[in-house]
């Protein structure tokens, strides 16, 4: 019954070292760690098949070839466990003298026993004999004392090495060396309890039995402390297998208990119905079938989980339900701490001036995580520029320290800065490949490792999260935008109250000062043209030619300032609203020909043919102020006669568009350039040349002309093709007259002193 212990002691572990070295080479993993650890399986398996086989062994000459191998695969193990445990410490490159020592005490004892093996030297192993219940066991020769080495000094120095830096390691990696020393231990007093007996003390090798442990609490640390990235092959592999079982078993039974009771009844009996049986099944319960297995199987490596479906949809959730920034960081910061049991969490984000500040802290000592962020804003850029992914600190920082991946480390410091404060991940925060932060997360309570799972859902998570606090921060942004603009608003409606209410008066004022300017111009005026009048007509007596002459000039200047002043009455009374309208039925084309009979004598001083076309038929009266459509069309006329040197002018009406009447003025002079259109109908502007022709024009005949057009709610507006093709000048009323026609407000006289007036004008 004993033999038969060590038998499956054996086995166990040879199926256990096979197990790990097989799934690190299918992992095609190039870490050192993992690679020296496969090779420490591959000792153990050879020592552990060696050890069996000097149980079931029947000869003499087979059970010295198999004690031969058995400790090639315990040089093996002693020699890749020391450097295992060197490289995961992250001291291999300090102990070259240890591992130089180690090495060449390994080749030479293993080539003595190849010499034992091929040339029958007996120089390692002398020979092997009867001991205890054993049939057959290894009796040393004298060079078999060098073997010592291995099982002597290499456990004790990699074990003071693991417990020196225990005190130095914190978190995960503490974690993951105090499953590697226990493992070891329990390993290393298993294997070695051959000793005694090897050198004929009588001392069963009882705690053979604690190899397996070994291999039972690596596993361990490979699923729980992610020791190995190889927990997700073995999660999968266990669940297919689970899935193969159960279905190439249980669905087989069922299939056969159908076919059988279909047989019975149908007397038929066919393989290929049984087959078909046993598809239909498959097909309908292996996706059920393998969720309930994967979960059964996720409950046993992966204790105390969490669904990483039900943290994205809550994740999501609070992300599309909120735009409040600091609710938003601290409800998603809570679901993340709740499902990995973080520690501690903190957000840090970039600001307006491309500085990182922390948004959010939770498990933090006061002050430490602004120190953390303060200044490393380019360090973090570098770093995710060089590595896109999340920044697992730990495996940074094994690797950096066992000479791996180096130039993957920005900031050495930086990173031992986050190993210090016991933060395990670092997740970047893009928004269309922009980085607008990052997320800090803590080391787990419970000590377990972030696996390839977390990983990918945070992967997952951390894009959603960036767009909302993008999103969330746009909002914060329109909000204080909001704010500051009312407060702008405010400030510039007051001014512009302001503004406005002193314009009114300055145009109040402006109007009242033109309306008494133009008052007191026009008495003199009035008695000037008179009395000049009545001089051209010899009422004092004969006048000398010369002087004539000159007075018919200061007759006509007079006139300009008769009608300037005339205008600024009009430009007064319209703007002020005193304008007077007497609405009337008028005969158009009865006022057109006034205006040409009027003009005519001015046409053929300068050779030009005045024509009013003939009347449209059935030409209706117009409801308008005959009056001031008159001082309208004699504006139009007569801006056609000043400003035509040669040709014609013509005056026409039109009975178009519907319920309207059109006149115009047409002349062959100058013309207006397209680009001087918008010159017309404004208050003193002239179209650009209008001076070299009549440079006494005062520019607002066409601009009274327009308010009186407007009041009559018609339209005003000039037609040319270009310099020299001649102009148009149009307007349009309606036959029926405006609907709303006003009416003249009361004016108040302000009356003022001279001092008064004078400062007025000054304005």
């Amino acid at each position: 019954m004993e033999i038969l212990l060590y038998k499956l002691s054996y086995l166990v572990t040879a199926v256990g070292g096979l197990v790990v070295f097989t799934l690190i080479v299918f992992r095609k993993t190039r870490a050192r760690f993992n690679i020296l650890y496969a090779l420490t399986s591959i000792g153990m398996l050879v020592w552990a098949i060696g050890r069996y086989a000097l149980l079931v062994v029947d000869t003499h000459e087979a059970a010295l070839v198999w004690v031969r191998i058995l400790y090639f695969g315990s040089i093996a193990v002693h020699l890749f466990f020391l450097h295992t445990v060197l490289v995961f410490l992250g001291v291999d490159k300090k102990r070259k003298s240890v591992l130089i020592f180690a090495y060449t005490n390994a080749i030479f004892i293993s080539f003595l026993n190849l010499s034992d093996l091929f040339l029958g030297t007996n120089l390692f192993i002398k020979d092997v004999v009867s001991k205890l219940d054993f049939r057959f066991y290894e009796v040393p020769n004298i060079l078999y004392n060098l073997h010592l080495f291995n099982y002597v000094f290499i456990p004790q120095y990699a074990f003071i090495e693991m417990l020196v830096a225990l005190r130095r390691l914190r978190g995960v990696t503490r974690n993951q060396l105090v499953y590697l020393l226990i493992s070891s231990v329990l390993g290393f007093i298993g294997g070695n309890s051959v000793v005694p007996l090897v050198y004929g003390i009588s001392l069963r090798p009882v705690l053979v039995f604690m190899v397996p442990l070994h291999l039972f609490t690596m596993a361990y640390a490979i699923f729980k402390l992610r020791l190995m990235d190889i927990r997700a092959i073995i999660f999968r592999s266990i669940a297919f297998g689970c899935v193969v079982f159960i279905i190439t078993g249980f669905f087989s039974i069922i299939s056969t208990l159908v076919t059988y009771v279909f047989a019975e009844i149908a007397g038929l009996q066919s393989n290929i119905l049984s087959g078909v049986i046993l598809a239909v099944l498959v097909t309908v319960f292996y996706k059920p079938l393998r969720e309930i297995v994967e979960r059964a199987t996720n409950t046993f490596l992966y204790k105390k989980s969490y669904d990483p479906d039900v943290l994205i949809t809550e994740v999501n959730r609070i992300a599309s339900s909120t735009l409040d920034l600091e609710q938003l960081l601290h409800s998603i910061s809570k679901a993340l701490v709740d499902a990995f049991h973080a520690e501690k969490i903190g957000v840090a984000l970039l600001g307006r001036n491309k500085k990182l500040y922390i948004a959010y802290e939770d498990g933090f000592q006061p002050g430490v995580a602004v120190k953390l962020a303060k200044g490393n804003e380019q360090v973090m850029y570098r770093q995710f520029k060089r590595t896109p992914g999340i920044f697992v600190v730990d495996e940074r920082k094994t690797e950096y320290e066992n000479g791996e991946n180096v130039d993957e480390v920005v900031s050495p410091k930086v990173m031992y800065a986050l190993y210090q404060q016991d933060l395990a991940l670092i997740v970047p925060l893009r928004v269309q490949d922009k980085l607008i932060g990052i997320v800090a997360i803590g080391a787990k309570k419970s000590g377990d490792p972030y696996n390839n799972q977390d990983l990918r859902v945070l992967n997952l998570i951390s894009g959603q999260f960036a767009v909302s606090i993008e999103n969330a921060q746009l909002y914060e942004e329109q909000k204080r935008f909001a704010i500051v603009l009312k407060e702008e608003v405010q400030k510039a409606t007051q001014e512009l109250r302001a503004a406005n209410a002193e314009l009114k008066q300055m145009d109040v004022t402006k109007s009242e000062f033109i309306s008494i300017a133009s008052h007191q111009l026009r008495t003199p005026l009035t008695i000037i043209k008179g009395y000049i009048s009545m001089i051209n007509e010899q009422a004092f007596g004969k006048v000398p030619p010369l002087i004539g002459k000159q007075l018919v000039k200061v007759y006509e200047s007079n006139e300009r300032l008769v009608a300037l002043v005339e205008d600024l009455l009009n430009i007064s009374r319209i703007e002020s609203g005193r304008q007077e309208y007497k609405w009337e039925s008028s005969d158009l084309f009865a006022l057109a020909g006034s205006v040409v009979d009027n003009l005519t004598k001015s046409a053929e001083t300068k050779g030009l043919k005045l024509v009013l076309s003939p009347s449209p038929a059935k030409m209706p009266k117009v409801i308008c102020d005959a009056n001031k459509l008159h001082e309208v069309m004699m504006n139009f006329v007569d801006n056609a006669i000043k400003y035509t040197l040669a040709g014609s002018v013509t005056v026409k009406f039109e009975l178009q568009p519907a319920g309207m009447v059109t006149f115009g003025v047409t002349d062959t002079g100058m013309g207006i350039a397209k680009e001087n259109m918008s010159y017309l109908f404004k208050k003193f502007s002239r179209v650009k040349g209008s001076f070299l022709v009549q440079p006494g024009g005062s520019g607002l005949g066409l601009y009274v002309a327009k308010r009186i057009i407007d009041v009559h709610e018609g339209k005003i507006w000039a037609e040319s093709g270009g310099e020299g093709e001649g102009t148009t000048f149009l307007f349009s009323i309606p036959i029926a007259g405006p609907k709303v026609r006003p009416q003249p407000k009361e004016r108040v006289v302000n009356i003022r002193t001279p001092a008064q007036l004078a400062k007025v004008a000054k304005r």
